[in-house]
């Protein structure tokens, strides 16, 4: 039986596979830039118009697809695992337990979801070695 757990926060996560008795991690980086905000507002094409305030929402867009690629790089790392384990900070894990459930490829896989705060890999290796999920 292949287990695999992912302690995961927007900026690292940390997947540990114990597959046949071997037990191997990973620690795969987001290179997230912390509360990147707009530098400014811009002015419309019209002359003596307002300006335009839609900067922050570029900005968080281009965080979200970001995310997104971090969270498909984490996907990839795991692999096919028969029982997963989720854990980590509450947004970073609802968001990746949720794309996890959409993908094809992952559809019978029995998906534990647990809040943790931070943890050092080693805490995550002996919490996925121990726990029953």
């Amino acid at each position: 039986m292949r287990k695999v757990g992912i302690w995961i926060d927007h900026r690292r996560a940390v997947v540990v596979t114990i597959d046949a008795g071997q037990e191997s991690r990973q620690v795969v980086e987001s290179d997230l830039e912390r509360h990147a905000g707009p530098e400014g507002s811009r002015r419309t094409s019209t002359a003596y118009g307002p300006q335009v305030k839609d900067l922050e929402r570029q900005v968080q867009e281009k965080a979200r697809h970001h995310l997104a690629g971090f969270y498909r790089d984490v996907i990839k790392c795991m692999g096919k695992p028969d029982r997963l384990l989720v854990m980590g900070p509450a947004e970073a894990r609802r968001e990746f337990a949720g794309l996890v459930e959409k993908d094809p490829a992952l559809r019978g896989v029995k998906m534990t979801v647990e809040t943790a705060d931070r943890m050092t890999d080693e805490q995550v290796a002996f919490k996925v070695r121990t726990a029953e999920f």
